[in-house]
């Protein structure tokens, strides 16, 4: 697709090799209970699909820790040749985000969540926001309240 169709269609493509040795790493991967990891071509909502890492979480609810619930989080594999080593790193990294927005999720001070991750539409729920609102914190990328 050239420039001038991607622009007219407000399509963008990027295009890279499966990558296997990405594949046999999630297989193999272990972290903790209650973390699952799979690679998935899925649609991730607002117009966004394509290969993802899927990681999946048993965690109880930041704002009602009585109850557990499952996580979704939706990483973008990038279109990249990596080696084993460099896409090891890759996924170290895509669970240390995770676990940067679980943090900002608990994070308190006399109940105010300073840091409490942006999840609305258009947001990076791993970007570390300063004084979030609570209507910006319980927002899913949807857009819709819970």
């Amino acid at each position: 697709m050239d420039n001038a169709l991607a622009s007219a269609t407000g399509v963008m493509s990027q295009v890279a090799t499966y990558p296997l040795g990405l594949a046999s790493l999630v297989s193999r991967l272990k972290y903790k209970a209650g973390w699952q990891f799979t690679l998935s071509e899925i649609d991730r909502g607002q117009g966004s699909a394509g290969l993802t890492l899927i990681i999946e979480i048993d965690v109880p609810d930041s704002y009602h820790p009585e109850c557990r619930f499952r996580v979704l989080h939706y990483m973008i594999v990038p279109p990249a040749a990596f080696d084993d080593r460099a896409w090891c790193r890759w996924l170290l990294e895509q669970i240390l985000q995770v676990e940067q927005h679980e943090a900002c999720e608990f994070f308190q001070i006399e109940g105010h969540r300073p840091y409490a991750p942006n999840h609305g539409p258009g947001r990076d729920p791993y970007t570390i926001m300063d004084q979030g609102t609570e209507a910006d914190a319980r927002t899913t990328f949807r857009g819709e309240s819970f």
